[in-house]
């Protein structure tokens, strides 16, 4: 394959070729960017669940301490220190989930929960919930202990305070997705890229492409079909200007040559 066939060839393959691989960078770009969104939302998701997971944890063991201090339901003694140890389990596996930054945060709320749990065991511990239900139920005496001043004044501030910081938490694992989410934009730029400029690149071929046909092969075949029409007319003679190469060379040549030889016949 030689001249204008090998030319033409050589340039479609070059577009082909240039868009299949302008596709396959795209392709690949794609494919990571779907990797990383389904990473974030993934740990989105992780983040949010083990934050709800303490969060209800902490709650229970709010409902078990009203119980036992507030409303002076002594079957909820044991409850209240189960609900503890529920509390701070959901905070260690908290913490084997999320990343070793976040590590402060958790001593943190650690802090906090075995606060409440000792605020919660010395009660207990001192069985002022169950002398002064006995006070009251059996003897008829006042109660000593006031069991919504203890909670209000003592736990419910270490409550807020240890709720407070699961939120910290939590708005952490979500602050520290949003590097992610800008490198995820960036990503869709260079997805995006490749495409866009394949594109520039092939509108340039193209319109390189129109330029040389038009120059190289069109003008001299509408040339050729203009002259040998005189010459078959008026008997002008063949002479093409424009500039021909390869196959359209070799065929102005020929007819140029049959033109030359061919004898006018009188009328």
């Amino acid at each position: 394959m030689t001249g204008i066939r090998k030319r033409v060839t050589i340039g479609f393959l070059s577009i082909v070729v240039l868009l299949f691989f302008s596709g396959l960078v795209s392709l690949f770009e794609l494919n990571h960017m779907s990797q990383d969104i389904d990473s974030i939302l993934s740990s989105n998701r992780k983040s949010i669940t083990l934050s709800e997971n303490m969060l209800d944890a902490i709650r229970a063991n709010d409902r078990a301490v009203i119980h036992y201090a507030v409303l002076r339901d002594t079957t909820y003694a044991d409850s209240c220190r189960v609900r503890s140890e529920a509390f701070i389990a959901k905070i260690a596996d908290a913490r084997q989930e999320t990343s070793s930054a976040a590590a402060p945060f958790f001593d943190s709320l650690d802090m906090y929960a075995q606060r409440l749990a000792s605020l919660v065991e010395e009660l207990r511990s001192s069985h002022r919930v169950e002398q002064s239900y006995m006070a009251e139920e059996i003897f008829a005496l006042a109660p000593a202990f006031n069991g919504s001043e203890w909670y209000d004044t003592e736990y419910l501030p270490a409550y807020n305070v240890a709720s407070g910081q699961i939120l910290q938490v939590l708005t952490y694992a979500q602050n520290s997705l949003t590097p992610r989410a800008e490198r995820l934009s960036r990503n869709a730029y260079r997805a995006v890229t490749p495409v866009f400029i394949s594109l520039v690149v092939m509108i340039v071929i193209l319109l390189m492409f129109y330029y040389f046909i038009r120059i190289y092969a069109l003008n001299p075949i509408v040339e050729m079909n203009k002259n040998l029409g005189d010459w078959m007319r008026y008997r002008l003679p063949f002479s093409v200007k424009a500039e021909c190469r390869d196959e359209l060379a070799e065929l102005r040549d020929k007819i140029e040559s049959v033109t030359t030889n061919t004898k006018i016949s009188p009328k």
